[in-house]
Formats: structure tokens, C-alpha cells, sequence
């Protein structure tokens, strides 16, 4: 009997050691076919990006707007405008504050790197569930940092992008208005449609300006727009200014974050695989795995706010060098960031 229960004991014991040798194959397979795709990911290195040429820097300094379009009694000289005196104090976050900074490269098929069409600050409270969209203006005259050992002249903020990619950008924010850029995604207009595509579209509601503006049938109120018609929307500028461009850009953000919220957790997981091959990003694999374990569990609970910088009220419309550039307040404005996004 005694060698009976030894024999049943180490049938037992070989059993669940086959039934573990099994689960720990099937688990294998799935993070090498889950890492599989995460490869496929475009990576850069923020601290090596290539710079450009010093004849592309140069031709990006001296860029003046159009002729004719700047009066001549609202030009001012570079010497008048009073930068910051030194690098802005740096906003400090808690652990389960998240910044992952969205870039949209303004960059068409057979071009290399360009300016940063837009700017969007994702800002992640893991405890509150909030998110606060920050919308940093192109536009924004700012104090270029040093990059890769060369100085350059102040300029527009999404001169940075072009310069030096991500991580001269991150440095940009950095040190005129005190954040702390975790992580970038980039994406151009080509993976912008591409993404817009996986979500069937969108439903964005038009202004008549707007319908009219886009044309192709649409009409005032709530409409669906194709992946094409949804990138046209996000780039309208002439209509207003770049405060409704950044302003609508929002609007579609929110509108696919709203599309997937009532996703199933397998859902949202297989559309969020589907959609890293298309973007352009500095996060490892153990990051995106870390933020799709911190957010995805919270993303049909995330309140949205949305914001732009500079603020209103708090910069002013000045030419510099022959550009039409938004020189703000760069103390109103970081005490408007601390104060919605610590």
C-alpha cells in the first residue's frame, strides 16, 4: 500500500510538471509572438538622433514668412524681446504622473526628418484617471538649446524637431517651461491615416466654416470622416489660426479615445498592437508594456482636459527676423502647467 501511495505521489508530481512544462511553452510562445511585434516598431535613440547639415540649419534660421505678408510697422528686431534668464525650474511629478509627448511630423513620402507639424502633451494621472491634452504651439518663439555641441539662434519651437529630433525638442520643453518629456511617439501624415483607418474613421462635428472648408458633401453637425477628410480637418489653419488647428487636432484625439472605450481589454490590446508598428517611438519593449498595464485597465474611466500653451492672455503676436512668431509669457505660462498637469 505504502509503495502504491509513493507511485500515485510521483504520478501526481510528473503530471503537474508536464501541465507546468506546458503552460510555460504556451507563455513563452505568446511573449516571443507579443515581443515579435513590439520589434517591428521604428526606435530611435533621443541622445543620438542624426542632426541636419550645417547648410539645412542655416537655411532653417534665415526662413523668413512670405513677402508681403508682414506689415512693416509691426516688425520688431530679435534684440528687443527679453528670453528667459535661464532654464526654467523643472515641474516635479509623482510616479503615477505619465508625460508621453505626441509628435506629427510634418513630412512627406521620400522626405527625411521634418519640423513638428504638432505637439500634444499626453499627461497620465495613473491615481486620479485623468488625462490633460497640452497643445504646445509651432509657432511658440523659445530659446533653442545647445545640441550635439552647436548653439543656435532662438527660434520656433518646432525648429527643434527639425534640428535634433526628440530629444532636442524634450530639451526645448525642458528648459523654457520646466516638463519632463518620459517618452515620444511620432507618427507622419501617411501613419496618421494609416491609424485613423484602423479606427473606421471618426465622428468630429463640423462647424458650417469648416463643411464648407472640406467640401466632399459635408454639412454642419456631427459627421464621419474618412482617414483622408480626418487629416484635412486636423490641418485647417486659414480658417482661424493655429489655436483652432491645435484645437481641432484635440477634438480628434478625444473622439478616438471616446471610439474605444467601450472596447473589451483583448479589443483595446489588439488594436494598440495593431497600431505600434505605424508610429515612430523612443520607448523599449518593457515600456510599452509597463504604460499599456498602467493605462489600458483605467482608459474607459480617464477624464479629458484639454489645453493649449501659450495661454490665452499670456503672449504676445510679434515678427521677428521676418517671421510671425508668439513670443509668451513664459512665468504665466509654466505656473498654468504646473498648476494642471502636477
Amino acid at each position: 500500500m505504502e509503495q502504491q501511495g509513493k507511485k500515485k505521489n510521483k504520478g501526481c508530481l510528473i503530471a503537474i510538471g508536464c501541465m507546468l512544462a506546458v503552460v510555460a511553452l504556451v507563455l513563452g510562445l505568446a511573449v516571443s509572438a507579443y515581443n515579435s511585434i513590439l520589434n517591428k516598431i521604428p526606435r530611435v535613440d533621443p541622445d543620438n538622433e542624426i542632426t541636419l547639415s550645417e547648410e539645412e540649419i542655416q537655411a532653417i534660421e534665415r526662413e523668413t514668412d512670405p513677402a508681403g505678408e508682414i506689415p512693416e510697422d509691426a516688425t520688431i528686431v530679435e534684440e528687443e524681446m527679453t528670453m528667459p534668464p535661464e532654464e526654467a525650474v523643472l515641474i516635479e511629478n509623482e510616479d503615477h504622473i505619465i508625460n508621453i509627448l505626441l509628435i506629427g511630423q510634418d513630412r512627406r513620402p521620400g522626405e527625411g526628418r521634418q519640423r513638428s507639424d504638432s505637439m500634444i502633451l499626453c499627461t497620465i494621472n495613473t491615481q486620479e484617471k485623468t488625462l490633460v491634452m497640452t497643445s504646445f504651439l509651432r509657432d511658440l518663439y523659445v530659446g533653442i538649446p545647445d545640441w550635439n555641441g552647436r548653439s543656435y539662434m532662438d527660434n520656433r519651437l518646432n525648429s527643434c524637431y527639425a534640428f535634433g529630433g526628440m530629444g532636442m525638442l524634450d530639451l526645448a520643453l525642458k528648459q523654457n517651461f520646466g516638463i519632463q518629456v518620459d517618452h515620444n511617439i511620432e507618427v507622419d501624415f501617411s501613419g496618421f491615416k494609416d491609424i485613423i483607418e484602423l479606427f473606421g474613421g471618426v465622428s468630429i462635428y463640423l462647424t458650417q466654416a469648416e463643411a464648407e472648408y472640406m467640401g466632399g458633401g459635408l454639412t454642419e453637425g456631427v459627421n464621419y470622416l474618412t482617414p483622408e477628410q480626418t487629416l484635412t480637418y486636423s490641418r485647417i489653419r486659414y480658417l482661424d489660426s493655429d489655436f483652432g488647428r491645435t484645437n481641432r487636432q484635440r477634438k480628434v484625439l478625444t473622439a478616438m479615445l471616446n471610439s474605444v472605450k467601450d472596447l473589451s481589454y483583448d479589443q483595446l490590446t489588439n488594436l494598440v498592437n495593431n497600431i505600434l508598428p505605424m508610429i515612430t517611438t523612443d520607448m523599449s519593449n518593457s515600456d510599452i508594456t509597463g504604460y499599456m498595464m498602467e493605462i489600458l485597465p483605467i482608459l474607459s474611466e480617464l477624464q479629458v482636459t484639454t489645453q493649449h500653451v501659450p495661454a490665452s492672455g499670456t503672449y504676445s503676436s510679434v515678427y521677428i527676423r521676418g517671421m510671425a512668431v508668439l513670443v509668451p509669457d513664459f512665468k504665466a505660462n509654466i505656473a498654468i502647467l504646473k498648476d494642471t498637469l502636477s
